[in-house]
């Protein structure tokens, strides 16, 4: 779990590096150059260029940092425990100066933080620099990925490994540098700032669309060349962490479209338009008109760079999932595939319900009859939850009725997931609260009833809410998502049966997967990016799906 938020971390950072110059040196100055634009003396080049090395020197020094902490995580997992269980720091000292990998990462250190120093120099020419440097940082990040440790054919894997990471990295750094940047585009529309934007989106889409071309193949080809099969895609817990990725990147892809098809003749004929109409008369219809087709610029670039970063995200988690392997030895048995496509009814198997001391190797038999039972019935209380933020949706009085009830069915649960799902913590006292942080199963499942408890929280809060942000505005959105990356990197690592990783890993992932889909439709819902009616009730289908899934279908006796 920690290596998947700091691979997002590192991630990221690479992302607005190497995006900054590309930024500059493919946008910025040539749209500038062709307007006879003076880019040290323009009202909105200049706080752009500002903003973009800015930018980069915090991205450049969040992956620093990224791989600073993961050196620790590393070290933690190789002995099988979380950086909360302590630090051995004679031990990450030899794991940094006497492996590959540890050396690689300095090197890899080394290059961000030159690259952060050389964003702040002067003039425009850095930008070369800063462009090389990040360069190098791409392709040092690629020899230590999934690629590199490939058996056969490592050269050509670690090639579309970096053509892959600097396809992302261009397209979704120059759109993160564009977002972060709106309220400079959004200030005093005029005439030279809409002629630039339309310049700029120009140049841009040939760029997009060449880099969603790379990313699509060098998609294809390491989703092949990790799964192998069509099926692995849907029985291992690699191909359907893959698949939630390439789903999420269906709404960037269609922000892209609406941007280059709908929104850049619009700006190229309204700079037209505004170039021609007489500067002695009125021009605020011209105003108007260009307030609103900003607004609009910028709404598709927030969905666009929405979807991207979790995307982003879900690639950080993808990163720590192994492949299936050329075996298939990560992925679902026959028996396991069938079991799991069929449904049962939620048991009622108590029997693991003890405060004994956990058999060393592995969990029994009783466990699992447990863990089924708690999750089951977990799902039969979110399909409760699920049902009343679906009444809250019909609003009126039943979603008026659907709130009150709220609070009353997010408490158990939150109870049970803190207390009843892991009994040798709080009820048999056998695994101390200090010992349950050091566990990574016990630490997200503590996290999980967190999120959990802040949801009650809020829910007797939510009546001070407008009615169209109901139930709880952005914090449910928030938390949702913070779940389901928890449940997506969530890992049973156990001494017990592989077969047994493989089956609790992939269904947490169809779990994360449900819960991520509709977090981040609420999100969209709220943020007018998905406005239609239906998109009020999309969302707590995912939640009642989730709690179908874990109801009737989660097994672990198989």
């Amino acid at each position: 779990m920690e290596h998947s938020i700091l691979h997002t971390l590192l991630s990221t950072g690479l992302i607005l590096s190497l995006g900054g110059p590309i930024t500059v040196l493919c946008l910025l100055l040539p749209a500038a150059r062709k307007l006879g634009i003076e880019s040290d003396r323009d009202p909105m080049l200049c706080p752009m260029m500002e903003s973009v090395a800015r930018w980069v020197t915090y991205g450049a020094l969040a992956a620093t940092l990224g791989i600073l902490v993961n050196f620790f995580v590393e070290v933690a997992e190789i002995q099988g425990k979380t950086v909360f269980g302590g630090v051995d720091f004679p031990l990450v000292v030899r794991f940094v100066t006497q492996t590959t990998v540890g050396r690689l990462s300095l090197t890899h250190v080394a290059l961000l933080l030159l690259t952060a120093c050389a964003a702040r120099l002067g003039g425009t020419r850095k930008w070369w620099l800063v462009a090389g440097l990040a360069s190098g940082s791409v392709v040092v990040s690629s020899l230590v990925s999934h690629a590199s440790a490939q058996p056969q054919h490592r050269i050509v894997a670690i090639s579309f490994q970096i053509v892959h990471i600097a396809a992302a990295a261009i397209w979704m750094g120059v759109l993160l540098h564009l977002f972060l940047a709106r309220r400079t585009m959004l200030a005093k529309p005029s005439s030279d700032r809409i002629s630039l934007l339309a310049e700029m989106a120009t140049k841009f889409s040939p760029i997009a669309l060449a880099m969603t071309s790379l990313l699509g193949i060098t998609g294809l080809i390491a989703a092949y060349r990790y799964n192998r099969e069509l099926g692995a895609l849907f029985t291992s817990p690699y191909g359907l962490t893959l698949l939630v990725k390439l789903v999420l990147l269906v709404p960037a892809i269609f922000a892209g479209f609406v941007n280059f098809r709908f929104i850049r003749p619009k700006l190229l004929e309204l700079a037209q338009a505004i170039t021609r109409s007489s500067r002695t008369t009125s021009n605020s219809k011209e105003e108007l008109d260009s307030a609103k087709l900003l607004c609009w610029f910028v709404r598709t670039l927030e969905l666009e760079v929405t979807a991207g970063m979790l995307v982003i995200t879900v690639a950080g988690i993808l990163g720590s999932v192994s492949p299936p392997g050329a075996d298939g030895s990560q992925r679902l048995t026959a028996i396991q595939t069938r079991a799991l496509l069929s449904p049962h009814l939620p048991t009622t198997d108590l029997s693991g319900f003890d405060s004994g001391p956990d058999d060393p190797r592995g969990p029994t038999i009783s466990d699992l009859h447990f863990n089924e039972f708690s999750h089951n019935w977990s799902g039969i209380m979110v399909c409760l939850i699920g049902m009343a933020w679906m009444a809250q949706a019909v609003r009126g009085s039943i979603g008026s009725w659907a709130g009150r009830v709220l609070p009353f069915l997010l408490l158990p649960l939150g109870l049970w997931v803190g207390f009843g799902a892991n009994p040798e913590i709080w009820l048999f006292h056998s695994v101390s609260p200090w010992q349950a942080l050091t566990d990574p199963q016990l630490l997200v499942h503590q996290l999980s009833a967190l999120l959990v408890f802040v949801l009650v929280w809020y829910a007797w809060w939510d009546k001070k809410n407008p009615e169209e942000r109901r139930p709880f505005g952005y914090p449910l959105p928030t938390l949702m998502i913070a779940g389901s990356l928890l449940l997506l990197g969530h890992a049973h690592s156990t001494p017990f049966a592989d077969e047994l990783t493989n089956l609790v890993n992939v269904e947490h992932a169809v779990l994360g997967a449900l819960a991520l889909f509709g977090g981040t439709a609420r999100l969209l819902v709220l943020r007018g990016l998905f406005p239609t009616p239906l998109a009020r009730f999309v969302w707590p289908s995912f939640v009642i799906g989730f709690g179908l899934f874990m109801a009737f279908f989660y097994r672990e006796t198989v």
